[in-house]
């Protein structure tokens, strides 16, 4: 079984994870949001834009030595006022998520069971994709 193999899941599974994501998370998010108005759920960006992130950091982390190269997803929210001019004006309060370099090999693990990575501060993080909703 190959590495990616390992990693991959069906869309019965894929379709799991998100039902359960609804019933509980997003329906609690969306408990305090106007009906009319629920949080986002799901986000894409354009494979080329993606592939080309991902070159980047790639080559950039070659180039500071790390080996096990990583990718995080972060979650975080829109503030209401201003955050950057190239934000679509209709994101503003909802959640999204975000894309970082990580250095895994800087993984370590703590006695709470935690994993701590690295993330180089030279290297800049991926935004500015599609929410779904408002879209």
């Amino acid at each position: 079984m190959s590495a990616l193999e390992k990693h991959l899941i069906t869309k019965k599974e894929s379709d799991q994870l998100a039902t359960e994501y609804e019933k509980t998370n997003y329906a609690a998010i969306n408990a305090k949001r106007p009906p009319e108005k629920p949080d986002s759920k799901y986000y894409t960006y354009d494979l080329e834009i993606l592939q080309e992130y991902i070159n980047m950091i790639r080559e950039g982390m070659e180039k500071m030595g790390i080996k096990n190269k990583g990718i995080r997803i972060t979650l975080g929210k829109y503030s209401d006022g201003q955050f950057d001019p190239r934000l679509n004006p209709l994101y503003k309060g909802y959640q999204t998520i975000f894309f970082s370099p990580e250095d895994m090999g800087a993984a370590e693990d703590t006695k709470d069971n935690s994993v701590k990575v690295s993330t180089p501060e030279e290297l800049p993080g991926l935004n500015f994709g599609q929410l779904c909703p408002p879209y």
